[in-house]
């Protein structure tokens, strides 16, 4: 165990990432998805008829069905843009050694057009569906993220153990109620802007900013 090395986990999605809530919801709406259709398959989802990856797979059926392409994705995500203070965060974190980790149940394209194809260098890793198009940019299929949203608490334990790390100098920064088991693994865990009470209630920091630099106060 390496007491030296500090990991960071981000909820992508309302910490690092704003402009909508629910990405996967945003989509439908903007390709006009059937509303029937997209409520039947989160009644599936939410009571186990069907697991993340089937989800994922049927996700993509309804956009490919409603015409999805490459650079329609990419209009329909451009109002996306950095939190507020995120990029100055994200030096600051660099600068005292942390490995940044972004789990997230949006996709791929949603990091490249937020940050750029530098991300691959901001982040150590980062974990999301990744779409795939075909020779006509159509919506052809997704690979689904390694860790979904029910197992961000995996992907904190597995990183601890590649990266040798000691759990008390790792940190997650989350907003959602998916974030709270991951939460209870760390050494300081943060709900930004949260409105999941178990999350605010077993994060060692609640924060409400419109910035995400604030948290930086509770990190060494």
């Amino acid at each position: 165990m390496n007491s030296d090395t500090k990991l960071i986990f981000f909820n992508l999605d309302g910490t690092l990432v704003d402009g909508m809530e629910y990405f996967y919801q945003h989509l439908w709406e903007y390709f006009g998805v059937d509303k029937e259709k997209t409520r039947t398959l989160l009644k599936q989802y939410i009571s186990g008829e069907v697991n993340y990856t089937q989800f994922v797979e049927n996700d993509v059926r309804l956009l490919r069905e409603a015409g999805a392409t490459k650079r329609a994705i990419i209009n329909a995500i451009m109002n996306l843009h950095p939190m507020e203070g995120a990029i100055e965060t994200i030096r600051a974190l660099h600068e005292r050694s942390y490995k940044m980790f972004a789990i997230s149940s949006g996709i791929d394209l949603v990091v490249e057009a937020v940050y750029g194809t530098e991300s691959k260098d901001l982040f150590e890793e980062i974990f999301v569906n990744q779409y795939h198009f075909d020779e006509n940019d159509v919506l052809a299929g997704a690979t689904p993220a390694r860790y979904d949203v029910d197992h961000k608490a995996d992907c904190v334990k597995d990183m601890i153990q590649k990266y040798n790390a000691y759990s008390g100098n790792c940190i997650y920064v989350g907003s959602n109620e998916t974030d709270a088991v991951a939460a209870l693994l760390v050494g300081d865990s943060i709900a930004f802007n949260s409105k999941s009470e178990r999350l605010v209630e077993v994060s060692t920091h609640h924060i409400e900013s419109g910035n995400l630099f604030d948290i930086m106060k509770f990190l060494n």
